[in-house]
């Protein structure tokens, strides 16, 4: 993503990802801050991306059932889907416009 002040190559790393759960980051080059000009196509991706992992846990979760560590298969299959997730966001973040912040 581009600094809207500056137009600074900004990468979104995990550090900043998880530092700003708002979306408004802040440009290491200039110090102002900006957001992201999120998209209706940004939204559809998280849609699709939330469906299919309530697919798979359902999965996870009928095939937990025939065994006794059921709730140990389902807590490590979350963590999987949140990192999963969180880097798949970052990656379509990184490509997203950015807006400036008044």
């Amino acid at each position: 993503m581009k600094c809207p002040h500056c137009q600074t190559s900004v990468e979104l790393d995990s550090k900043m990802y998880f530092k700003t759960l708002t979306g408004k980051y802040t440009c290491p080059s200039c110090s102002n801050k900006f957001k992201l000009d999120r998209s209706i196509k940004y939204y559809g991706w998280i849609a699709i991306a939330i469906f299919i992992a309530l697919i798979d846990s359902y999965f996870v979760m009928k095939f937990a059932q025939t065994t006794t560590f059921s709730s140990v298969i389902f807590a490590s299959w979350l963590v999987v889907l949140f990192f999963a997730y969180c880097y798949i966001d970052r990656r379509l973040e990184n490509n997203m416009p950015t807006k400036k912040i008044n």
